[in-house]
């Protein structure tokens, strides 16, 4: 297949364009065939947007990547001695330099430059149609400044290098362009932007499918920036925001019973597009991440490069009556590890094919930890101990007392683990780790102002971009 390089990063911005359905995100036509500077057509514009999901879908960005790094580098999940396939020992020993690449950097600007492609169209009348797809880029694109903030910049309220956010490129790709780091309140200013318009622009009945931003995404993921940015009033928006998420989302969301938080994973009549998920990257037996990518393969028992495991310490905080803990697999480890770990259940190989479960990205009960957390961080310790004890009595487990942002961090470290929340979680808090046990070579206690919470970008990158400086705590 043709490429055609179209990225500040020399990112690939489109490989190809998606059919004209919908729903279907298999790559047909390509860019040269198709496409002459605008897009011509509501059609051309429906390919666009659709192929933004290749983007947000690879490896490198949410189908695998993001969320495994987010258990991965944290106090969650380890690498077995056992595995043998070499994915993932790097992360997993925490000892990459400062001249290291992560794909993510390079994926997620490839989302930005798709995203721009349709929000700057100019040639088309802007219609209903048009201003929900121009709505759903802008979601996408917000979504990637957030990760990239998230993992290339200090957070907000660590009050460290607020000078050294990352570029934001909001035009079309100018091949003699290049960009320096915007400040850090530059870069969050705008994915608020991005992602209030995308919220306005977009119908909420326009796309139904789980695999497809929304509105009801758009404001979660907005909450969660507002959690993170944590400026005067931002905690309240936040609150206000996952309130939404759950009393106002159309009816195909909802949050999964607690009766059902075990089916909800391995039940495979009802994988995809339950009512509980807000976004999923889709795959199929067109388009799959297959057996050496999808997270299914290092994190189930039956995986092809199986041996992500859940360490000891953290299987042993679930209380026996836990309806969570039933999302693990005790048994078949690997011996040579120790202490040995324990598999995850959430996910099954065999969903619909080998593989071919589509991975969820953002779900409703996370709502309600925004909602905890807001609470806790405005000084509302009994408010967010409610909540938090509502919710812990539908899971099956103990009550909690004391300060109550320890507590939701402990109880959300349980209900996301390996879903990749952790890290974020910590980050966003100011909170270093301790890993306690199969810490790898780069040890086992990492402090909130280690370098390892902000990635470095590659060298190679650098120099692709001379405006571009590595971030000060690896220099």
């Amino acid at each position: 297949m043709k490429k055609k390089i179209v990225g500040l990063f020399l990112v690939l911005t489109f490989i190809g364009l998606t059919s004209c359905a919908e729903d279907d995100l298999i790559i047909e036509p390509i860019l040269e065939d198709i496409y002459t500077g605008n897009l011509e057509s509501e059609e051309q514009m429906l390919w666009a947007t659709n192929n933004i999901y290749n983007s947000l879908g690879s490896s490198a960005v949410f189908g695998a990547d993001l969320l495994i790094n987010g258990d991965l580098i944290s106090d969650n999940v380890f690498v077995s001695v056992g595995l043998t396939s070499g994915y993932y020992q790097t992360e997993g020993g925490m000892n990459w330099s400062q001249d290291a690449g992560f794909g993510s950097w390079r994926g997620l600007y490839d989302v930005v430059q798709k995203a721009n492609f349709v929000i700057l169209d100019e040639n088309l009348p802007v219609t209903d149609t048009v201003r929900s797809y121009k709505g759903e880029a802008k979601i996408a694109r917000g979504l990637a400044y957030f990760y990239l903030l998230q993992l290339y910049a200090s957070t907000p309220s660590s009050g460290q290098h607020q000078e050294a956010g990352v570029p934001l490129v909001l035009e079309k790709y100018d091949p003699t362009a290049a960009s320096g780091r915007a400040t850090v309140a530059e870069g969050y200013d705008q994915v608020i932007k991005d992602l209030t318009e995308g919220i306005n622009e977009m119908d909420p009945t326009f796309r139904t499918s789980k695999r497809h931003l929304s509105p009801t995404a758009g404001r979660l993921i907005l909450a969660k920036v507002y959690l993170t940015r944590g400026m005067p009033g931002d905690f309240d928006l936040a609150y206000n925001l996952a309130s939404q998420v759950l009393t106002s989302s159309p009816s195909h969301f909802a949050v999964v019973p607690s009766d059902e938080i075990t089916t909800y994973f391995t039940g495979t009549g009802s994988y995809d597009e339950n009512p509980e998920t807000i976004f999923e990257i889709e795959q199929n037996s067109a388009y799959s991440l297959g057996v050496n990518a999808h997270p299914g393969v290092f994190y189930s028992n039956q995986g092809n490069h199986k041996g992500l495991l859940v360490r000891s310490w953290v299987y042993d905080l679930f209380d026996d009556t836990d309806l969570r803990q039933g999302l693990f697999l005790t048994a078949g480890t690997f011996a040579s590890d120790d202490p040995t770990g324990y598999w995850t259940r959430k996910y099954p190989r065999n969903v619909g094919g080998n593989w071919l479960g589509n991975i969820r990205v953002f779900r409703m009960t996370e709502a309600k930890y925004i909602m905890m957390e807001a609470l806790a961080r405005k000084g509302d310790n009994t408010g967010a101990l409610t909540l938090l004890n509502q919710h812990a009595a539908e899971r099956g487990a103990q009550p909690y007392s004391g300060d109550a942002l320890t507590a939701v961090l402990l109880d959300k470290q349980k209900e996301f683990l390996t879903e990749g929340h952790r890290f974020y979680d910590l980050k966003r808090n100011n909170l270093g780790m301790d890993k306690l046990t199969n810490c790898g070579s780069g040890g086992c206690v990492f402090p909130a102002n280690s370098p390892y919470f902000v990635f470095p970008i590659s060298l190679s990158e650098r120099l692709l971009n001379p405006l571009l400086t590595q971030h000060p705590v690896w220099q």
